[in-house]
């Protein structure tokens, strides 16, 4: 039986609500149905494809009458998945490589040239994707721009930004017969920009447990604004966005971006980071919070203007799952509804996928 959650809205200004006064969002009633399992890479002891238990990103484009065309990443491999959603039923469809088994000598900007995780030994393995969003007409994908949370060690291919070209209904926008990585593009800025960042710049590739280094596990592109938003640090109850430009991180050329990028923190309680966020249709995003680390706290759910002055408007927290599905925790979320979320859970197979009406968002 899955747990049950109500939402409601608290304007936030120098300090987090009391948690104990925050409602709990009830899952909507009706379940989405998995039409086929979602990629994850390698097989099984007994041969068989794996399935997806490491969800963290997702964004989709709205076709209208319930449809929509969505990406998904999962924070292992180099591929994005593409998924078509259909009132509650959600298809898997084509996979899409992000990074090859080397670098990629046309990646816009310069290749990091010093690693300064723990763990020194620098390779190129994966992705570590965690988040995704769309603006038209590309979907954007992350990598997490931090060291190995267990190996501590520095993964090149982590520090990658990508994007895909898609036509309006969100497919690859490739000639005919053409495969999908024909409209991938990468870049290597974003660290550059995350280094040059005020407050959180000298805790990029710092040890993530004991050194509360940067992450990244959200992403939102709204107009030239790309917000990379951190799980850590966490500083003094403060979560962090840091805000690029779009066209300075995937402009032609091998120059590093130069630029000083915005940094804007928002109150979400001490020990909270940002686990994923997703633009809303006013131009204001929905922020989902969790353990900056491995921390005992909630996953909830704000409203936050990051052009404003105001506070986070605190709309609700989530209660635990039950104990058959404790592992889960919440990893990605994008809209379905004026005020329907859908959100993936990380460690459930294919993402235990479920949504929830939040009041406060009407």
């Amino acid at each position: 039986m899955r747990s049950f959650l109500r939402l409601s809205t608290v304007l936030l200004f120098t300090v987090a609500p009391a948690m104990a006064s925050e409602p709990i969002l009830q899952p909507d009633p009706q379940a989405y149905e998995l039409a086929g399992d979602l990629w994850a890479p390698g097989r099984d002891e007994a041969g068989r494809k794996n399935v997806a238990e490491d969800i963290s990103g997702i964004a989709c484009v709205d076709l209208g009458g319930g449809k929509r065309r969505c990406l998904l990443v999962n924070d292992e491999g180099g591929k994005a998945q593409f998924v078509a959603i259909d009132g509650l039923t959600i298809e898997p469809k084509r996979r899409v490589d992000l990074i090859g088994e080397g670098p990629n000598p046309e990646t816009l900007g310069r290749r990091p040239t010093g690693p300064g995780c723990p763990d020194a030994k620098q390779k190129f393995k994966e992705l570590d994707g965690e988040g995704v969003a769309y603006a038209a007409p590309y979907f954007y994908v992350t990598g997490s721009h931090g060291c190995g949370r267990r190996s501590k060690a520095f993964t090149l291919s982590a520090m990658l930004l990508a994007r895909i070209r898609v036509t309006g209904e969100g497919k690859p926008d490739v000639p005919e017969g053409a495969e999908p990585e024909g409209a991938v593009e990468t870049t290597w800025r974003l660290g550059d920009a995350l280094a040059r960042a005020e407050t959180v710049g000298p805790y990029f590739l710092k040890d993530l447990t004991d050194g509360n280094g940067l992450n990244i596990e959200g992403l939102a592109v709204a107009g030239d604004d790309l917000y990379a938003s951190l799980r850590a640090p966490s500083l003094d109850g403060k979560a962090f966005l840091v805000a690029v430009s779009v066209e300075a991180l995937f402009a032609e050329g091998h120059e590093p971006y130069t630029g000083t990028p915005r940094v804007i923190p928002i109150e979400v309680g001490d020990g909270a980071g940002i686990r994923d966020l997703t633009v809303l249709p006013d131009g204001q995003l929905l922020v989902l919070t969790g353990p900056a680390q491995f921390q005992d706290v909630p996953y909830r759910l704000f409203r936050f203007d990051p052009k404003g002055n105001a506070g986070p408007v605190a709309l609700g927290r989530l209660a635990p799952l039950d104990e058959s599905e404790s592992r889960g925790k919440p990893e990605a979320i994008t809209m379905v509804g004026k005020d329907r979320v859908l959100v993936f859970f990380d460690s459930l197979k294919n993402g235990a996928p479920r949504s929830y009406t939040v009041p406060g968002l009407r």
